[in-house]
């Protein structure tokens, strides 16, 4: 609980925790006062057993969640309005019924209710508990928490317009989930303290500050970092906290193209420590490895078809295998269908232009290929993505993740920056953000695409991954995974 709440704070642990007994509960009334067998409960107390049914509803509950999380229902920006907090509650509520329903008609098992009038009677009463405690008490609560002072204690980091723009906000504000206890500034500079707060110190001070003030958490608004600087400071946050809010000019493309939260209409994004919970990674593993060996299954045709036509339409290996860097730089043999002449990785023109690009990391550029080099076969297998199939292996085998940042060559590596770098604190992946948006902006900078690689290593979650694997699937049946 202590891990949920550093994490995600008291009043979104609160909600979660609240959104799940909420869920369970309604389902246990709707399946008392059913029609057929009522009186039934959650627990049989005559066998001390729990029905079907329930024991079915206590997992599915999480990926309502997680649901209601897609739906920014943890988010701050919607607390504040009453229209879209309303809007989506129904919405998320009516999602989630439709899918336990499709669950049922397809796999017909005993775990589901049997009455369809039930479930209908299940969701209306999880619309109106929602509605009821989010819309009518959770305000008052935040009311209660801002009055007696148990918002979290949080300090901002920054001594420029935004930084006061922030604090002003702050001040005008009735109710706030968060208290600032004051400023932290890079330059040690007095005379650019903020004048509604205290200056409490130096950033290189922080950790020496958080028991003298319990401090709880930091806002970064400071748009003069440099990407390495506001790294730094990223990491040392989350050590320290477990989360952090960050606007900064250096991070632009994360409030812009990506879910920004609000804090006071300032658009802030929330970058957490990496998960180290190992039923988390345990999950993704085996989901790595069931999905992997689908696609392999499925596809092995068209895997057949793609190795028959490359060996025989060019000169070379079927396969293209190279080292890659994995999770914590360590390297890992890299397999794809080779789409290229023999030698095109030995290309020098190309290995100059990758190097001015990640040099040069805000100049925008496409995919840096060198097209005299890619066989007829190979345009082919690279505008729908087959080349990517071998990765698969790559996943069986624990080097790769299905979604995570996308692996480099050593060379390409060692031209990082050192806050380019930490994307690979975990498993490189086949997809992730980054194909995506370079997919939609086929001008993404090299900043940028490091950047979405980041946001994703600190807020890695099941959902996340299933938008990722499945806007990956959109892209490459539209043509547009070569980018």
């Amino acid at each position: 609980m202590r891990k949920l709440l550093k994490r995600y704070g008291r009043s979104a642990s609160y909600l979660l925790l609240i959104d799940y007994l909420l869920i369970v509960g309604t389902f246990g009334v709707a399946l008392r006062f059913r029609h057929y067998a009522f009186g039934m409960n959650i627990i049989d107390l005559a066998h001390g057993e729990i029905v079907p049914e329930a024991a079915f509803v206590f997992f599915y509950a999480f990926f309502g969640l997680g649901l209601f999380s897609a739906f920014n229902l943890y988010k701050r920006k919607t607390w504040i309005s009453l229209r879209w907090h309303q809007l989506g509650i129904i919405e998320s509520t009516v999602v989630f019924i439709l899918i336990y329903v499709l669950f049922k008609s397809i796999f017909k098992s005993a775990i589901f209710l049997e009455s369809r009038l039930v479930t209908f009677n299940w969701g209306v009463l999880l619309l109106l508990a929602l509605s009821a405690h989010r819309l009518i008490l959770f305000p008052l609560i935040l009311r209660y928490a801002s009055k007696a002072g148990l918002q979290r204690r949080v300090v901002v980091i920054g001594d420029g317009p935004l930084a006061k723009d922030f604090v002003r906000k702050w001040n005008a504000g009735r109710y706030s989930t968060i208290e600032v206890l004051g400023q932290l500034t890079g330059r040690g500079e007095e005379e650019r303290a903020l004048k509604d707060i205290p200056r409490l110190g130096d950033v290189a001070d922080l950790r020496e500050l958080i028991d003298l003030h319990k401090i709880e958490g930091a806002v970064i608004a400071e748009p003069g970092l440099t990407h390495q600087q506001l790294m730094d400071l990223i990491e040392e946050c989350v050590g320290l906290f477990g989360w952090v809010d960050v606007h900064s000019a250096k991070s632009a493309v994360w409030h812009e193209k990506l879910n920004a939260d609000l804090l006071f209409d300032i658009p802030f994004v929330r970058l957490r420590s990496i998960p180290d919970n190992p039923l988390y990674f345990g999950y993704k593993r085996m989901f790595d490895v069931v999905a992997s060996s689908l696609g392999l299954l499925i596809l092995s045709p068209v895997m057949i078809g793609t190795a028959i036509a490359i060996k025989v339409t060019s000169p070379g290996p079927v396969f293209y295998v190279r080292e890659r860097v994995g999770s914590g730089g360590r390297p890992f043999k890299f397999y794809k269908f080779r789409s290229m002449a023999v030698g095109a990785d030995k290309d020098e023109q190309r290995a100059n232009d990758i190097a001015r690009y990640i040099a040069n990391g805000e100049g925008q550029q496409s995919k840096v290929v060198n097209t005299a080099y890619v066989t007829p076969v190979g345009r082919f297998i690279r505008k729908w993505a087959i080349d990517e199939l071998p990765q698969l292996f790559n996943v069986i085998r624990g080097d790769m993740s299905l979604v995570g940042p996308r692996p480099v060559p050593p060379d390409e590596f060692n031209l990082n920056e050192e806050w380019h770098k930490r994307r690979f604190d975990i498993k490189p992946g086949c997809t992730g953000l980054w194909k995506l948006y370079a997919s939609r902006e086929r001008d993404t900078s090299f900043n940028q695409t490091c950047l979405y690689d980041l946001y994703y290593s600190r807020n890695m979650n099941p959902l996340m991954d299933l938008y990722i694997i499945f806007g990956t699937v959109f892209v490459i049946l539209t043509g547009q995974a070569d980018g």
